[in-house]
């Protein structure tokens, strides 16, 4: 049975809010096997990955983020806090990895470790 459109948005939202788990994740890695040249020309092989261990290393890699935008910008964490809007609790989960932020803070974050410059003077 092919799934509809709205039930491929329905089930990719579930999974980015985290109500739901993928079942299976899959990673490309370069093939080791083939030369630099065919490996620039898409060389690459699947591979199964645990979806558990690939959740932790997303938060994983998102505390590391939050932690870094906060530290170019210079910010205690309750400075943070007020300045994205939440409560320092919230910042504090999501530097240890225990929570991640929703998509409007994961862009945010990103601008404010490219351009901290840019976020703090527009705010």
């Amino acid at each position: 049975m092919k799934a509809t459109l709205k039930e491929i948005i329905r089930r990719k939202e579930a999974l980015i809010s985290g109500t739901a788990r993928p079942g299976r994740v899959t990673q490309l890695v370069p093939d080791a096997t083939l030369s630099t040249a065919r490996r620039a020309k898409g060389g690459y092989t699947r591979r199964l990955v645990n979806p558990e261990a690939f959740r932790k290393g997303q938060a994983a890699n998102y505390a590391a983020g939050v932690s870094a935008a906060r530290e170019k910008l210079g910010l205690t964490q309750h400075e943070m806090a007020v300045l994205l809007g939440i409560s320092p609790r919230t910042l504090q989960n999501w530097e240890q990895g225990q929570r991640e932020p929703d998509q409007a803070a994961k862009i945010l974050l990103r601008v404010a470790t490219k351009h901290p410059r840019a976020v703090l003077e527009a705010v």
